[in-house]
């Protein structure tokens, strides 16, 4: 793929065979770490194979995860749409772009894009919510870019590195 043409992407259920893939990738968690959770310490098997099996059904599930898979096959990200409260159809969207040379390349857009299409098309969501480190300045204009709104900051709502950092709630309605 060219530097400058758009990716090709597609979105994938998180499924049992991503997981070997998923933890090797996510093996630098120290420098994933800056952007908030779930990045926060190393990935699990458990950890994933419960994602999978909240979403086994037949009930409405609280989240949905999501891997971002290359033509080649390679995954190169994930994305969700998690925290949903179905009494207010309201839920959080989650995306991490795991290598740092994959970052800035268009992946983040289609993942945005299709989580939110996902949220308030097939789920019936009527608002959908960031929580972005604030110093993560491309999360942020992502969200932006796509019509997101500011609502507010929450202060020292992270811990990274032994330092405490804000993380800016951003969001969209349906």
């Amino acid at each position: 793929m060219s530097l400058n043409a758009p990716p090709t992407v597609r979105i994938e259920a998180l499924a049992e065979h991503h997981i070997p893939e998923v933890v090797d990738a996510c093996r630098g968690w120290q420098e994933l770490a800056q952007f908030g959770p779930p990045f926060w310490r190393p990935r699990s098997e458990a950890e994933l194979r419960r994602k999978i099996a909240v979403t086994a059904g037949p009930e409405l599930a609280p989240d949905y995860n999501f891997v971002l898979v290359e033509e080649d096959g390679r995954l190169v990200g994930e994305c969700s749409v998690h925290g949903i409260d179905w009494r207010c159809r309201v839920a959080q969207i989650g995306i991490g772009i795991w290598r740092h040379e994959d970052r800035r390349r268009g992946y983040g857009q289609i993942a945005l894009q299709e989580m939110t299409d996902y949220a308030f098309g097939y789920l019936g969501l009527v608002r959908v919510e960031g929580w972005i480190m604030a110093d993560n300045a491309p999360s942020l204009g992502l969200v932006r870019a796509a019509g997101w709104q500011h609502e507010g900051t929450l202060r020292r709502r992270y811990l990274h590195g032994g330092r405490w950092c804000d993380v800016e709630v951003m969001a969209l309605l349906a």
